[in-house]
């Protein structure tokens, strides 16, 4: 009979302290059965900003070049609306539209010396919004950020770089995209006639822990050691994950797959 993960977690919950571990582990222990290890969390089922969440989905842009510019460099980034695909003098997208399906084709093809194309080593991250769009959700964005730390003194807006896609073994129609790098922001500007700029914070980037708990607890996997530091290569690391899921059917790591949202490791 297949197993509910909640009822898993929470059968394992009430046996921690029952143990004869060490006090420390238990310690350990018991702060990771606080994660949700359920499709609510958004650490293991990534919101789709084409549902209305508050997130923004960034579209055609490479994780090592944002990775080093942002992270590495500390360089702000701002956010570019997308352009639809014409077909002949087709029109651009309604006003009531706010993000686009259909997106042009970038128009450089001009490669440097490492063959990375301009539009992904510049500060400007692509988004499928429309600019009427892409305003409104980085204004949610913005203010739901600056409220969660005033109110609750948390900041929980990241920007996930790479995402597993895997399936959910009691339902195969259940595509799930888990993010594996989570990078700490802050949405920021001047005035309200200025564009917004996203920079990092001086927390420290992450793996994903919901992702790595679930991971071993009900699959029987585990992902690579993740150490933040200077010698830290997120395409190395993506990897790696790759490596460790692949004998998993159907499941795969998008390694250029980033949203920018609200990601909380522990349940409410």
């Amino acid at each position: 009979m297949a197993t509910n993960p909640e009822q898993h977690v929470a059968g394992e919950q009430t046996s921690i302290f029952q143990s004869n571990l060490p006090l420390r582990e238990k310690l350990d222990r018991a702060r990771t059965e606080l994660l949700d290890l359920s499709a609510r969390n958004r650490l293991l089922n990534m919101p789709r900003p084409a549902k209305g969440a508050r997130a923004v989905e960034i579209v055609d842009e490479k994780t090592a070049e944002i990775f080093h510019l942002l992270v590495r460099d500390g360089r702000p980034f701002t956010f570019v609306a997308g352009k639809a695909a014409r077909a002949g003098d087709e029109a651009e997208p309604a006003d009531d539209v706010d993000e686009i399906d259909d997106l042009a084709q970038p128009d450089d093809d001009e490669t440097d010396e490492r063959g990375i194309s301009a539009r992904h080593s510049d500060t400007r991250l692509q988004t499928r919004f429309t600019p009427k769009g892409l305003q409104k959700r980085l204004l949610e964005l913005y203010h739901d950020a600056r409220t969660l730390e005033e109110e609750q003194g948390v900041n929980i807006l990241f920007l996930a770089l790479g995402a597993l896609k895997w399936i959910d073994p009691q339902n195969a129609a259940n595509i799930r995209h888990a993010p594996l790098i989570l990078v700490p922001v802050s949405l920021e500007r001047g005035n309200a006639g200025e564009k917004f700029k996203l920079r990092v914070r001086p927390d420290d980037y992450a793996s994903n822990l919901s992702l790595e708990i679930f991971l071993d607890r009900l699959h029987g996997i585990g992902l690579p050691m993740f150490e933040a530091g200077d010698a830290f290569e997120p395409t190395a690391y993506l990897a790696e994950v790759a490596e460790a899921v692949s004998a998993k059917r159907g499941w795969e790591v998008i390694a250029d797959q980033m949203v920018l949202g609200f990601f909380r490791s522990r349940s409410s």
